[in-house]
């Protein structure tokens, strides 16, 4: 191997050198130490600089290089040793947002355009000559724009691709080629293995939508689903039934298995090896998820991260909003929805004390050191998973601070919605607010066993910054409702947004006397059976009825639609039990949730004054219950 800084060789200088890298999280590191005695003065010292070039060969006839920038230096007193991290410039690509709207353009095209613009350099881009009908992006990461559009790509023709830098040029290839002629067996490479099985990944039922946003099928795996319960995921296809694209979305049991070995730098992420192992049953080929080769006291050593297929780190685009025909639209953020959610769990704890055992960790589904779980279920139960490491279930804090740094989303500036990372053991929080000072207050689960406000912070090793999109609230006296947050879970079919209805008009006055559903009517009728879309109102409020674990009648709420869309509304009537399921009414197998009071006038009304715009088919993500509704 041999190092170089701004073109000097300093390979003689340097004590040990470890270079990293993984299919999913792009840029690759070289972390190197160079030996410090200030004292001494046979030994020089090198005035390494962040921001200084580095350029690594890890194998002796300079094919294969990296080409990078110091980012992080340290120096151990007691080490003789400064310590120095680069990365390559993938790091620009990650750390760099834009947004793009792309009509008519091939993935190749678009990465062309985007690295253009931020000055990386491309080459061995591969060729798929499909061309994309419109993508949009909303300050997304350069890399995440590369990948949305490949893995568009991936679901038609299932060849998964994998972006990375060939010294200082982007490629973007298949992903798992074998590395040629090259084995690795037990009793001539492999100096420790492991292997395990885990559903964490699972997807096993795949809801199709067209670029409409209407579902147009399902495809599930029976077997697995009957097995493990629902995982499911959505995707949605510019053309065609959307059958293919669903089936590459599928994933059944991740096995993983590493393993430890005398190096070679040609086994790198994204490639496919041979393995012979008969100690884990390791036969085959295999693919390095990650990498890491460390040359140290004369000898050279890599571990390697296996899976046992070949996994694209696939991305989505953005969906643009597009005007309403509603009116009074006020901007609020998801961020709310999430803080309210963590607000609403202040207080609980262990039950019974020191068990690791509560509501959190039942809905997590393990009693173990709680923290991160709080933050996974603060996200979930919100109704804005995706937003919580793409979706991923987590409960490890360091395998947080990991993906937010790979993607560019660290730093040492609180931020409000940034998650607090600690150091020691482990732990983790949620930035609620941000003083004039720069102090914080955060909220944190299985802090003293509890959810707990904190206004004191120690050993803090920075914080990851969530893309948290903006939200619209339609309506209700353009108020942002907060409070109760409950999530409708993904495993729940359902309709969409339709004219469910109840003739309001037909029913008024006669509710039961006293009931609340009387009071509300009364109140309608006082205030001139007032109206929008063909939905009773009061102040602007639409009148709707929902199940009861929504909220009780009398109660304000925000009905939140996938797309971010949001209007504001009275629970009028609470609906009654229909065929046992507690989110809504049935319709073919599916589940209605909310139900207008509609202003027909006759018991047979068909409902068609109905004007739900672009609500229509969206499915509801959320309902924030704000309490009980002031002017009753």
């Amino acid at each position: 191997m041999k190092l170089k800084w701004k073109e000097n060789d300093i390979t003689k200088y340097v004590t040990s050198v470890t270079w990293s890298g993984s299919a999913r999280q792009a840029a690759r590191t070289v972390a190197f130490s160079v030996a410090y005695s200030p004292n001494d003065k046979s030994v020089e010292t090198l005035d390494i600089k962040l921001g200084d070039k580095i350029v690594f060969y890890p194998d002796s006839n300079q094919k294969v290089h990296f080409v990078g920038a110091v980012t992080e230096r340290n120096r151990s007193s007691d080490a003789g040793e400064l310590q120095y991290t680069a990365k390559d410039h993938m790091i620009h690509l990650l750390r760099s947002n834009g947004t793009y709207r792309f009509r008519n353009k091939t993935p190749e095209k678009i990465t062309e355009m985007v690295c253009k613009d931020i000055g990386i350099n491309v080459r061995n881009l591969a060729k798929t000559g499909l061309v994309l009908n419109k993508m949009f992006f909303q300050e997304r990461p350069y890399y995440e724009i590369i990948m949305a559009a490949y893995t568009k790509v991936y679901r038609k023709n299932k060849k998964p691709y994998i972006a990375q830098m060939n010294g200082d040029t982007l490629e973007v290839i298949e992903k798992g080629k074998t590395i040629p002629g090259f084995h690795i067996k037990q009793g001539e490479r492999i100096l420790e293995s492991s292997y395990s099985e885990n559903t964490d990944d699972m997807v096993n039922r795949v809801y199709v939508y067209n670029s409409s946003n209407k579902k147009i099928g399902i495809l599930t795996n029976t077997r697995w689903a009957n097995m493990y319960g629902i995982f499911q995921s959505a995707i949605t296809v510019d053309s065609g039934n959307g059958k293919q694209e669903a089936m590459n979305e599928l994933k059944g049991i991740s096995k993983n298995a590493s393993l430890t070995s005398t190096g070679d730098y040609r086994c790198v992420s994204g490639l496919g090896v041979i393995i012979e192992d008969s100690r884990t049953g390791l036969k085959g080929r295999f693919w390095i998820e990650s990498d890491s080769h460390e040359w140290k006291n004369g000898s050279y050593t890599m571990k390697l991260d296996l899976e046992f297929k070949n996994i694209m780190d696939t991305q989505e685009e953005d969906e643009e909003q597009t005007s309403s025909s509603l009116s009074g639209l006020s901007e609020s953020s998801a961020l709310e929805d999430v803080l309210n959610q963590a607000r609403s769990w202040i207080g609980i704890g262990e039950n019974p004390p020191g068990s690791n055992h509560n509501e959190i960790t039942v809905l997590y589904g393990m009693d173990a050191a709680w923290c991160c779980m709080f933050i996974w279920a603060c996200f979930n139960k919100s109704g804005h998973a995706d937003l919580f490491m793409g979706g991923a279930k987590e409960a490890y804090c360091f395998n947080v601070r990991d993906y937010y740094q790979a993607r560019g989303k660290w730093g040492s500036t609180p931020k409000k919605g940034a998650l607090v990372i600690y150091g020691g053991q482990g732990h983790i929080g949620i930035v609620e607010s941000v003083n004039s000072a720069g102090g914080y207050t955060s909220i944190e689960g299985n802090y003293g066993d509890d959810v707990k406000r904190r206004d004191s912070h120690q050993n803090v090793l920075g914080f990851c910054y969530i893309d948290y999109p903006v939200t619209k609230s339609a309506e209700g006296s353009d108020e942002v409702i907060s409070g109760t947050t409950v999530a409708v879970p993904g495993f729940v079919a359902q309709t969409g947004i339709i004219k469910d209805y109840t003739n309001y008009t037909y029913f008024f006055g006669r509710w039961n006397s006293g009931s609340t559903q009387k009071i509300i009517a009364d109140l309608w009728g006082n205030n001139g059976k007032q109206g929008k879309n063909g939905i009773a109102t009061i102040n602007g409020y639409y009148l709707i009825a929902l199940r009861p674990v929504f909220g009780s009648a009398g109660d304000v709420v925000s009905v939140v639609l996938e797309d971010g869309a949001r209007f504001n509304a009275i629970i009028a009537d609470e609906k009654g039990d229909d065929a046992g399921n507690q989110w809504g009414h049935v319709y073919s197998g599916a589940v209605s949730i909310v139900e207008f009071e509609s202003l027909g006038n006759s018991e047979t009304n068909n409902g068609a004054q109905l004007n739900i715009g672009q609500w229509a088919g969206k499915k509801v993500t959320a309902i924030i219950n704000g309490g009980r509704y002031s002017g009753l």
